[in-house]
């Protein structure tokens, strides 16, 4: 099996702790956490009490729950224009089956969306494609690090990608790092290092990873004006002034391992504590084993369930009369417990910005869990919290794409002058009738007129000529079948 090295530290304290807090997040939104709770538990109870309760329990994450509820921008695939006199140019690139199709952009990014909720930033490679097609690779913040030029603090101007790449000549694998430099923009540079354990950037591998030099004339990501630019988009779940805000949520993030270490002894209690303790007193008991949990604190038991029979034999050394008993069952009443915990987790949810009301019971049963099941209007409410961040970076994303084409594949595409729809999540039913219900309120009232109507009613028509046309119609309708 292939050792993977561990992964390299960053220049600085800060970085670094960005980078382990990110990591473990990204861990929970992959469902590769085991570890981090295995952590977080035996650092909360005592070791022979961590011993007693057997394997974890990860059934429930509100952190990954609550951040695939709130991603719903993406929902249904966003439309791109441009301006009109651009139309002609654009139509390879983003009408239908162009190149911005091809690239599945859109289709990754519910995920990256995601993602960007729970990690607070996310980031996005735009490159060229072996097969000579637009690309784009997300990248999760833990592995970049980046610094701002002074003034612009929302900016990049150095960059660089912790990857691992393999050594053809012994199939092992080490860390390198991409680096992206325009603090000089006179003389951008893009290289390949190879990054000791210490994070130090070490030996220049650019001609064996990248085929010879990228830096000065040679670096190949500039607009039509020649000017360089950095091939990387920044994803922001929310606008601080600064490159990561990798801290936000963190109580969040906390509650969920709390709930989940919850669920873990709730497990151990349903198992195993849930029938009452048994004792003996001056016998002995045949098959017993030392639990050596403590070195200073050692016992004697024996596994039993209902099918065992057990087997005593007097106490040479007791003299008493032997006895045996029990104390009353530990574990009663689950549902109470049960109850308690789910009851954290939807105000945990909340925490997250979600409307209480989208946290529903999973039943009628007290003993069920929460779930999470947005309304419409929630949802459409997610879509409007998060778009004004997501499309400035989906223009640029679209921009940054439009100019790499045209400078390493010759293309001719425009490279500003986008726009970008997102399609917001239709009505419901109920939501349908009280919104005609309210439009013929207002247009019995004067304060409608029937073309107005026409609009809110059939959001297709665009013209007014269209939604007197669709009058027309109706009351034709109307007089013909006597509706």
């Amino acid at each position: 099996m292939l050792t993977l090295p561990a992964k390299p530290i960053f220049p600085d304290k800060a970085s670094n702790d960005r980078a382990e807090t990110t990591a473990r997040r990204r861990r929970l939104l992959e469902g590769n956490w085991g570890s981090d709770l295995e952590e977080f538990i035996t650092d909360t109870v005592a070791l022979d009490r961590r011993a007693i309760w057997g394997s974890l329990d990860t059934s429930s994450n509100v952190f990954k729950t609550g951040c695939e509820a709130l991603a719903v921008l993406y929902s249904r695939k966003p439309s791109v224009g441009i301006r009109r006199e651009s139309a002609d140019e654009a139509r390879e690139f983003i009408g239908p089956q162009g190149s911005l199709d091809k690239s599945h952009y859109f289709e990754m990014m519910s995920s990256v969306q995601m993602k960007t909720i729970g990690l607070r930033e996310m980031l996005m490679r735009v490159d060229i494609s072996d097969s000579n097609q637009i690309m784009f690779r997300p990248v999760t913040p833990d592995m970049v690090f980046a610094m701002s030029p002074a003034g612009d603090p929302m900016k990049s101007n150095y960059l660089f990608e912790q990857r691992l790449r393999r050594d053809d000549s012994n199939g092992e694998m080490f860390w390198t790092a991409d680096v992206y430099d325009l603090r000089n923009k006179n003389n951008p540079l893009y290289t390949v290092r190879h990054v000791g354990a210490d994070g130090k950037l070490g030996e220049d591998m650019t001609k064996e990873f990248l085929g010879g030099d990228m830096s000065g004339d040679n670096y190949p990501y500039r607009n039509s004006k020649n000017e360089p630019f950095l091939p990387w988009v920044f994803y922001h779940a929310s606008i601080d002034g600064s490159l990561f805000s990798p801290y936000e949520l963190s109580e969040v993030v906390a509650g969920s391992m709390v709930a989940s270490t919850y669920y873990t002894y709730l497990k151990h209690l349903m198992f195993d504590a849930s029938f009452p303790q048994r004792y003996v007193a001056s016998l002995q008991l045949a098959g017993l084993n030392t639990m050596d949990t403590n070195m200073e604190s050692q016992r004697m038991s024996v596994s039993t369930d209902p099918s065992s029979i057990l087997c005593f034999t007097g106490d040479p050394d007791s003299s008493t009369q032997p006895l045996i008993g029990q104390f009353q069952a530990g574990m009663s009443d689950p549902a109470t417990m049960l109850g308690a915990i789910t009851t954290y987790e939807r105000r945990l949810a909340t925490q997250m910005g979600i409307d209480p009301a989208s946290v529903q019971k999973v039943s009628s049963d007290p003993r069920s869990g929460y779930s999470i099941a947005m309304s419409k209007e929630s949802m459409r409410d997610a879509q409007k919290r998060f778009q004004p961040t997501f499309s400035v970076s989906d223009i640029e994303a679209i921009e940054k794409s439009a100019m790499i084409s045209n400078r390493l594949l010759g293309t001719n595409y425009p490279e500003s002058g986008y726009v970008i729809s997102y399609e917001s999540i239709e009505l419901s039913e109920g939501e349908q009738k009280a919104q005609r219900e309210n439009i013929i309120a207002l247009l019995d009232k004067g304060l409608y007129s029937p073309v107005d109507a026409m609009f809110k009613l059939y959001p297709e028509l665009t013209t007014e000529e269209q939604a007197m046309e669709k009058l027309r119609l109706i009351r034709q309708q109307k007089i013909e079948f006597g509706t």
